[in-house]
């Protein structure tokens, strides 16, 4: 792939995961605040939705890990601090601080030290909004990538491949022995799913691990099908333990991102049309509509009341995710026309 290929490819699946995000928050957060209110299959259909999706963060790190570890990339330290962690770590001080005033409009509550206070505390201790939590980790992502890069670089091709399978069965095969209370003493000391899905981007994309056309396409339907038969189970049966089965580090989303990231990877050509535009359109507000739109579900469902289970169910989270997604996509765009902000979103 030349330059203009790989940036088409990598954006393509940013802006398609930017929308899935939408998706699945919507759902997530309709189905806690009225998950009481509707029946239990239509609960677990509405969780099962949202957990189909749960490939969207893996794919934005595999995406990440793709473009910096790449050998040919310079990222000194200067670069690193700069241009990432310190835009990363402005987003986050920036959003913290809006959301803590959010709060503090919406609830009612009175103007003081207390309300700087929380927000210090929130932001801190990663308290704030849940969706915030993705900042944290590219934040440490960053910080090792140094190390991450070294490690790329200075491997062959079957060091890479051996680090891929431990980092599976330590952080996402083993686990699954908690699904009958047996839980395994072995464990990696740097032990999150998260270096896994950025050197596996890479590996992908450098040829290291050669996925076929057919079996991604294969692994993306039989993972997403387990993930929505699962999830109806475990909310039809009421079984809790069932909820690691579609984190980030269940191998059926291990799966079915690689699946999807490897798909998109394979795309070659300059693109051109309508969707090209489209879709290059939305990578380019992807972060701040990432950003942006919790609010906008926050405060319809939550504030408004709006109970989208009522009436016409399809309709309503249609036009309810169509709408956030473009009151996000104007507002991240406004807002990239202001100086400080632009280098941020």
């Amino acid at each position: 792939m030349n330059q203009a290929e790989r940036i088409n490819s990598f954006s393509y699946i940013r802006a398609i995961a930017c929308i899935a995000i939408i998706v699945l928050h919507t759902f997530a957060s309709a189905s806690i605040l009225f998950g009481d209110q509707i029946g239990v299959l239509t609960n677990a259909w509405s969780r099962a939705i949202s957990n189909v999706l749960m490939w969207t963060v893996p794919c934005f790190v595999m995406t990440t890990g793709a473009l910096l570890l790449e050998e040919s990339r310079k990222l000194t330290y200067e670069k690193l601090f700069k241009k990432y962690i310190l835009r990363i770590l402005a987003a986050l001080v920036i959003f913290t601080m809006v959301f803590r005033g959010f709060d503090m409009i919406m609830d009612g509550e009175q103007v003081g030290i207390g309300i700087l206070l929380s927000w210090i505390y929130e932001l801190f201790t990663g308290t704030s909004w849940s969706h915030l939590w993705y900042l944290y980790l590219l934040i440490g992502l960053y910080f090792l990538m140094p190390f991450y890069r070294k490690i790329a670089q200075f491997s062959e091709e079957f060091d890479i491949r051996y680090l891929l399978i431990i980092y599976v069965v330590f952080v996402s095969v083993l686990p699954l022995t908690n699904l009958i209370n047996l839980r395994s003493g072995f464990y990696i000391h740097v032990s999150t799913i998260y270096p896994f899905y950025l050197f596996c981007g890479y590996a992908i994309h450098k040829g290291i691990i050669k996925v076929n056309q057919w079996l991604a396409v294969a692994a993306v339907f039989f993972s997403s099908c387990l993930i929505v038969v699962l999830t109806i189970i475990r909310w039809t049966d009421s079984i809790d333990v069932m909820e690691q089965l579609w984190g980030y580090s269940s191998i059926f989303v291990v799966v079915q991102a690689v699946g999807i990231f490897a798909l998109f990877d394979k795309i070659k050509g300059k693109g051109s049309g309508l969707i090209h535009k489209f879709l290059l359109n939305i990578d380019r507000c992807s972060f701040g509509i990432y950003l942006i739109h919790m609010i906008f579900i926050r405060w319809i469902l939550r504030y408004m009341s709006f109970n989208p289970y009522k009436c016409n169910e399809i309709i309503n989270f249609f036009l309810l995710i169509i709408g956030i997604f473009i009151i996000s996509y104007f507002c991240t765009w406004i807002l990239k026309k202001i100086p400080i902000l632009k280098n941020i979103l």
